[in-house]
This record gives C-alpha cells, sequence and structure tokens, in this order.
C-alpha cells in the first residue's frame, strides 16, 4: 500500500501528485509507429521501480514511452491500466529474447531503458539484436550477478573480499569449504537482488545455518562474502561509513553527477537515509570518484546510470557493489540538491544522445530522503501516529506510507518493507540530522502479531 502526503512545494512531483491538469498532458501516447512523432523508449519496468508519474513526466517533452512489464507478477496486472495511460504495454512474462525482439521490433522503439535489476540481461541481449545503446550481455550479467562482478572486479586489480555461490542442496562438506575460504563475519545474501533483502551478517557456521534454514529450500542461489570492517575513525558519528556514487556513461564518456551520504543502517543492513551531497572533504571526495571510476571501467559500461557504493575500512576505501541503474531516490534528491532532472537524462542517454557533465554537481541545498523501518521481526502493523508532525517541518516535502495499519511485515524484506519514507531538503547538515531525530522521535508505530 501507498499513499502520499504531498505539500504545494513548487516540486514537479508533487505537482503531479496535486494537481489533475497535468493528466491530459502526459497520458494518452500511442507508440504504433504510423502515429508516432516523437523518439519512443521501450522501459523495463516492475515492482518497486520509478514510480510513473515520474518517469512520464520526464518524457512528457522528449520522447514516448512503451512499458515492458511481466504481468504474472500481481503488482504488475494491477498497474496495467495506470502504464497504458502513458503508453502502449507489452507483456514480456515467458518470452524469450527471440520473441521479444520480434515484438519490439514491430513498435521500432529508439531505445531501451529499465530502472531495476530484474530483466536487465535479456533487456541487454534484444538491445544487442536490434542494435540500441545499451549494457553489453556481459556487462549487464556482471551488474546483477554479484558473484560475477566480484570476479570482474578482483580480475581488475581491485581489491574484493572472498566471494562464493552457496546453491540449494549444497553439500555440508561444500558448505564448509566455502566457510573456509571466505572466513567470519561474513555476509550471506542473494546472488541476484537489491534493497538489502534476504541480505544478513553470519557470524559463525551456526548462525550460517540458521539463516538458510529461515531461508527454506525454495532459496534463490545466495553468495557467501567477506564482511568488510567498519572504519573506526567514523564510528560514533552521525552517518554510515559508505557513500554512494550516481554516475551516466553516455557514448562511452563516463560523468559522476553526485555522491549521495547515509545515516546508519537498521539491523540486517536496511537503509534508514540518503542525502546528497555527502558529508566528505575534497580528498575523501576524490579518491572515493577515483574507485568508483575504475570500477565502473572495469565493467565496461558503455551507456547508461551507475549506482556505486563504496565503504571506508580500516584498510581504505573499498567496494559494496556497482548497480547498473538508477538508485532508489537518487532523482528526488538530486532534483533537490542540484535542480538536475535525473531521469530526462537517463532517457537521454538511452536515446544516445552525447552527454558530458562535470560533476559532482554543485549544490544548493541538501536533498533526502528518509526510511523508518520496522524492527527486525515479522508482524502486523496495528497503527502509525504522529505523521503530522513531521509533515509540518518546513523541510519536508512529502511522506509516504509504504506499510499502513494492516499490512503484514517480513523480516528477511530488507529496506522495502519501510513503514514511511520521507522526502525534502536541508539548508545545511545540522537541519538535515535535525529532521532524522523529528522522524525517530515523532513518529510511533504499533505493532501486533509479533513473531522473531
Amino acid at each position: 500500500m501507498l499513499v502520499t502526503f504531498a505539500k504545494r512545494t513548487g516540486h514537479p512531483w508533487e505537482k503531479i501528485q496535486v494537481d489533475a491538469n497535468i493528466w491530459p498532458v502526459l497520458s494518452g501516447a500511442d507508440a504504433s509507429p504510423s502515429n508516432r512523432m516523437r523518439p519512443l523508449v521501450a522501459v523495463g519496468y516492475g515492482p518497486r521501480c520509478v514510480p510513473v508519474m515520474q518517469l512520464a513526466e520526464a518524457a512528457a517533452g522528449l520522447c514516448d514511452l512503451l512499458w515492458m512489464i511481466d504481468s504474472s507478477l500481481p503488482e504488475m496486472s494491477q498497474m496495467a491500466d495506470l502504464l497504458n495511460r502513458f503508453g502502449s504495454v507489452i507483456d514480456i512474462g515467458g518470452r524469450s529474447v527471440e520473441e521479444l525482439s520480434e515484438e519490439l521490433d514491430a513498435y521500432r522503439p529508439d531505445a531501451i531503458s529499465t530502472y531495476l535489476d530484474a530483466g536487465m540481461v535479456r533487456y541487454a541481449e534484444v538491445a544487442g539484436v536490434l542494435g540500441l545503446p545499451f549494457h553489453s550481455a556481459a556487462t549487464a550479467e556482471a551488474l546483477v550477478d554479484k558473484a560475477r562482478q566480484r570476479s570482474v572486479l578482483s580480475g581488475a586489480a581491485l581489491p574484493m573480499p572472498a566471494c562464493r555461490v552457496i546453491q540449494p542442496g549444497l553439500s555440508e562438506d561444500d558448505l564448509v569449504s566455502i566457510e573456509a575460504e571466505v572466513g567470519w563475519p561474513a555476509i550471506v545474501k542473494p546472488r541476484a537482488a537489491q534493497g538489502s533483502r534476504y541480505t544478513f551478517l553470519a557470524r559463525d557456521p551456526a548462525e550460517l545455518r540458521r539463516l538458510l534454514d529461515a531461508l527454506g529450500p525454495g532459496r534463490p542461489d545466495m553468495v557467501l562474502e567477506g564482511y568488510l570492517a567498519d572504519d573506526p575513525a567514523r564510528s560514533g558519528g552521525p552517518y554510515a561509513d559508505y557513500v554512494s556514487v550516481e554516475s551516466l556513461v553516455a557514448g562511452g564518456v563516463l560523468s559522476h553527477l553526485a555522491l549521495t551520504g547515509r545515516f546508519p543502517l537498521a539491523e540486517n543492513f536496511r537503509e534508514t537515509g540518503f542525502f546528497i551531497p555527502a558529508a566528505l572533504d575534497d580528498s575523501e571526495q576524490e579518491s572515493v570518484l577515483r574507485l568508483a571510476t575504475s570500477a565502473i571501467e572495469a565493467l565496461d559500461v558503455r551507456s547508461g546510470c551507475l549506482h556505486t557504493e563504496i565503504k571506508f575500512t580500516p584498510d581504505g576505501l573499498r567496494i559494496i557493489e556497482v548497480n547498473g541503474r538508477v538508485g532508489g531516490g537518487v532523482p528526488e534528491m538530486l532534483d533537490r540538491a542540484a535542480g538536475i532532472p535525473l531521469l530526462e537524462l537517463t532517457l537521454r542517454v538511452a536515446l544516445g544522445e552525447e552527454i558530458r557533465i562535470d560533476g559532482p554537481v554543485a549544490t544548493e541545498r541538501i536533498g533526502y530522503r528518509f526510511f523508518l523501518q520496522p524492527p527486525a521481526v515479522s508482524a502486523t502493523v496495528a497503527a502509525i501516529e504522529g505523521i503530522d508532525r513531521v509533515s509540518d517541518h518546513p523541510g519536508v516535502d512529502t511522506i509516504s506510507v509504504h506499510q499502513g495499519p494492516g499490512s503484514d511485515l517480513d523480516w528477511r524484506d530488507g529496506s522495502r518493507s519501510h513503514i514511511i519514507a520521507v522526502v525534502g531538503s536541508a539548508t545545511n547538515y545540522g537541519e538535515l540530522q535535525a529532521v532524522d531525530r523529528l522522524l525517530h522521535q515523532e513518529v510511533t508505530v504499533t505493532y501486533a502479531d509479533v513473531r522473531h
């Protein structure tokens, strides 16, 4: 469930939420070649993707959209009517690369883009068949397969923790061998997933087995990798000891747009808040950007957007992972911090435009997105109180309730099980921290049927 409370702040996304007059301007595009007068971008779309209205507005003055969805997913079958208002919809569920390429070719798309990891390799293969700019299939595989990515980056002489795949049904002897190679503590997480889903810290063999048992026999392939130690120089501070770099590559030219800071994680590596720009000094920023550049070049990214997470450790900077898509919440934060229309830029990159940005871009404010996370339990949300006291803060633009009363929570679901999200901007870091405190002090969530 998603309910959004919006102010009339002048930001374009709030205007979409409150102003019905914009609807006719954005809707009703016909993607068939005979009726089209603008470029067409085929968009891979799925659950927990960039909001439809944000993408529709980004495309309004630039191109038409063709939505590629898997309608076998309940969330997408329910969204089909909405998506049809902003372009044609095709069902990609169960389609082979050849079948999807043939159907897409009938629409003559000018570009392919996606804003989630699922399906990225297939889109890369289709783009190759149709001759459209996109990640190569090999690059896409390395971007979504965590084990493959570690191997590629290690092969480029970037220091990586040991990483091994744990498949369902692995023998006890093989598991013991993997544990000996990786060491303790270790991170166990899906080989392909996002949003910290099914991501846990295992301190010893017994804890790893408990976690694997809790995931059940139907679990996906997991990876076990060495834990990147925390930086003691940053412990006790207001922010987490890792950041992300938001980048785009157009025609092989890499541009770093911004660095995103983090607030400390909740249990099971769940995000609690992001902000642009990150609170780094010039030397730290330069080092982070240099490492991000090395990782992106090692993955041979020639076109697309990147979200690269980097951690400060006692042994120096280390890559957590590189994602071949826009980071969650980054478009809103970048707009509020610097007025940069990131989603429009992603569509222009997909269309093959030459884009070069001398970044990180200058910022006038600090754009943020906070999450209120539940405890690491399975439970039902019974009540939420205090939202109005946060929404009244002058720097807060929107509060979105993602898990309202009656919602069932699963402790394994990672960051996506957050109760509410708060989006806004601040004039300085002191004000940023004040909003974070306000959220955690004023909003009270009551849970029922709690199961550990």
